[in-house]
């Protein structure tokens, strides 16, 4: 894996330009940024990893679900009943393979897992999964109801610098929050839930109540 450094990002930057659309361009450097700015609060340490993997996030993005199943074909996934009827988080699937291969100079595990896990959440997410995840979902642009009423709860309810303990529980109750809004949308959309999607919510809710 390279240096990563602003030299390398702005690298990266233009190399993704041809698997993105202008407007999800326009997206993926606004989660770039939030990723960097929630990863100063909770991993600092590795606000250049989530740089990249935001980068990467969406590069299968704009592929019909027909492409999708030959990604999953090519690279050997498989897919559950509820992959395959929820074909709108199937890029997230698809998007880390095709990392893993086309851009093999800048991911590590990490960076891929959260792009993995960037649209469904899993059982026992890391916090650099989810600090992808809540920057995916509350990046400037977004403009549902939302992502708006979620973006101004977590920056607006961000416990001080010095308080560790609470700013954990405040991720763990934001990432819940993230989860009800989907879930309530998706019923009422008569689509899937991802199981992913439950249980994520049940281990962040565990997970708050053993800070405590």
């Amino acid at each position: 894996m390279r240096e990563l450094n602003e030299e390398t990002l702005a690298e990266l930057r233009e190399r993704i330009r041809p698997y993105l659309k202008e407007d999800r361009y326009r997206h993926t450097l606004e989660v770039e940024e939030e990723a960097a700015r929630i990863g100063a609060v909770y991993l600092p340490e590795k606000v250049d990893k989530l740089r990249v993997s935001a980068l990467l996030h969406d590069i299968t993005k704009k592929d019909s679900f027909e492409k999708q199943l030959q990604y999953a074909e090519e690279f050997g996934i498989i897919l559950g009943h509820t992959d395959v009827a929820s074909p709108r988080t199937l890029h997230a699937i698809t998007a880390a393979s095709l990392a893993a291969r086309d851009f093999a100079d800048f991911v590590d595990e990490e960076i891929l897992s959260g792009i993995r896990w960037h649209t469904t959440g899993h059982d026992g997410m890391s916090v650099f999964e989810s600090v992808i995840y809540l920057a995916d979902y509350i990046e400037l642009t977004r403009t549902f109801d939302d992502c708006i009423a979620l973006r101004n709860y977590f920056w607006g309810s961000m416990p001080a610098a010095d308080e560790r303990r609470a700013q954990a529980v405040h991720l763990c109750r934001s990432m819940v929050l993230s989860f009800d809004y989907t879930i309530r949308s998706l019923i009422d959309s008569g689509e899937v839930i991802a199981a992913d999607t439950v249980s994520a919510r049940n281990c962040f809710l565990t997970r708050a109540a053993s800070l405590l």
